[in-house]
């Protein structure tokens, strides 16, 4: 006699023949083994390989990767990112944009050529033809203003 044999859908189990429970399965089937395949390394002449695959030293494509792994090999991997500060800043720098998008033309300069285009303040003096202490004060009062723009935001 033949088991009955089942399969899920929409969260109910139906009864099927053998016959539907293969050609069902068979694509799930053939990807599962296709992926075990791709983990197999090869020796020299292209061979799969029969030694144990978690002890092998060769790389396999699809195989699991290790943090281990990468430090043994020289690799620095970076430590873990937290979500909750990871947002913040997304929402701080959103803030930023926006305070940004509010100041005058001339402010807005300013703060490209000290801040994104890493230029000096005597630099940018001697580009608009004032002292580098006046750009100093200019500074500290776009400044100011983002703080106080993000503030009320």
């Amino acid at each position: 006699m033949e088991n009955q044999r089942f399969i899920e859908i929409d969260g109910e189990q139906i009864p099927v023949t053998e016959e539907v429970y293969r050609a069902y399965k068979r694509p799930f089937w053939a990807e599962h083994k296709r992926k075990e395949r791709a983990k197999r390394c090869r020796d020299e002449n292209g061979f799969r390989c029969t030694k144990d695959c978690r002890t092998c030293k060769k790389s396999r494509e699809g195989s699991d990767l290790s943090l281990n792994k990468f430090n043994e090999e020289g690799y620095e991997v970076a430590d873990s990112v937290d979500l909750v500060e990871l947002v913040a800043d997304k929402l701080l720098l959103e803030q930023l944009v926006a305070a940004l998008n509010d100041l005058d033309p001339d402010e807005r300069s300013l703060i490209n050529a000290l801040f994104y285009n890493d230029r000096t303040e005597r630099d940018y003096a001697a580009e608009i033809s004032i002292s580098h202490q006046a750009v100093g004060k200019r500074k500290q009062k776009v400044i100011e203003k983002l703080r106080s723009i993000m503030d009320a935001k």
